[in-house]
């Protein structure tokens, strides 16, 4: 199916030099770079297990493309890993796949993307373009390894930073949305509190206020209490007219006491007769 690349000489290739995890590393920055967000798909815990295999998720929009590089280090892949890469793209029904190796692929894998547009093949040649290590080959000092801890760390924090960058948004996103309830809350009973106008209130209880001030002019002023006069006895002419008169005042001052006692009532006889007697003396002296 495909040849184990021999193993190369120290310093002779700065792509064969990289391990998987860098190289895993790389591949993935290249993507994520390129506006793909990448997920990993059952990494291997090592180059021994699954054959080397890891496999990378691309998705962007509706787009889903399987990055498998299961052979990356052999020097020539087959057409059945070809095939198998067919099969899972039918099975995931992936718009796309990428099938990598970091050596070479026989003339009948090399045919299969030219009938299956959607299947792309990519060797060490093309690698070594995307990963920017054209410009370090034979560069490097035999049994020196490449700072690729430097990168991993730049990677890592790129994605830390792509990470913070991603929980920020949706935490602002809840925030505009609570000011804009909080917003529509206020103005909603602010508008429900309008109809009812203080105002109302006391116009409401002015007319409950008014009737009491009306009804004290309904009353009568209690009449000023009679005074007891005598008319002059020189007058023979007014007595008649005295006597109505104070019989008149008895009479007001009668219907002005609602429940008048006995002895008012006494009185007001005894003060008639009084009267009475003086005129007949009056009239008897003349």
């Amino acid at each position: 199916m495909f040849s184990a690349r021999p193993p190369s000489p120290a310093g002779t290739d700065a792509l064969a030099r990289l391990s998987w995890h860098d190289f895993e590393h790389l591949l993935a920055e290249y993507y994520r770079d390129q506006g793909w967000r990448v997920e990993y798909h059952a990494p291997p815990a090592s180059l021994k297990q699954l054959d080397g295999a890891f496999d990378l998720r691309l998705h962007r929009g509706s787009e889903t493309v399987i990055v498998q590089c299961k052979h990356w280090d052999a020097v020539q892949v087959e057409l059945q890993e070809v095939n198998e890469l067919l099969g899972t793209m039918l099975h995931e029904a992936a718009t796309r796949g990428i099938l990598v190796t970091r050596g070479g692929y026989s003339a009948e894998a090399r045919a299969v993307p030219r009938r299956q547009p959607r299947l792309q093949l990519i060797d060490g040649d093309i690698l070594r373009v995307m990963l920017k290590l054209q410009d370090q080959r034979d560069t490097s000092i035999p049994g020196v390894a490449l700072p690729t801890v430097a990168a991993r760390k730049s990677g890592k924090v790129r994605r830390a930073s792509d990470g913070a960058g991603s929980r920020l948004l949706p935490l602002l996103l809840m925030v505009v949305i609570a000011v804009l309830l909080g917003i529509f809350i206020w103005r909603a009973m602010s508008r429900r509190a309008e109809p009812v106008p203080m105002p109302a209130d006391t116009s409401s209880s002015a007319p409950s206020a008014s009737p009491p001030a009306a009804a004290v002019p309904t009353q009568p002023p209690p009449p000023p209490p009679p005074t007891a006069t005598t008319p002059p006895a020189a007058v023979p002419h007014g007595v008649p007219s005295a006597t109505r008169e104070l019989e008149e005042r008895a009479r007001l001052r009668g219907t002005s006491e609602s429940a008048p006692s006995q002895e008012s009532r006494r009185k007001a006889e005894d003060a008639i007769k009084v009267m009475e007697r003086n005129t007949r003396e009056v009239g008897s002296a003349e």
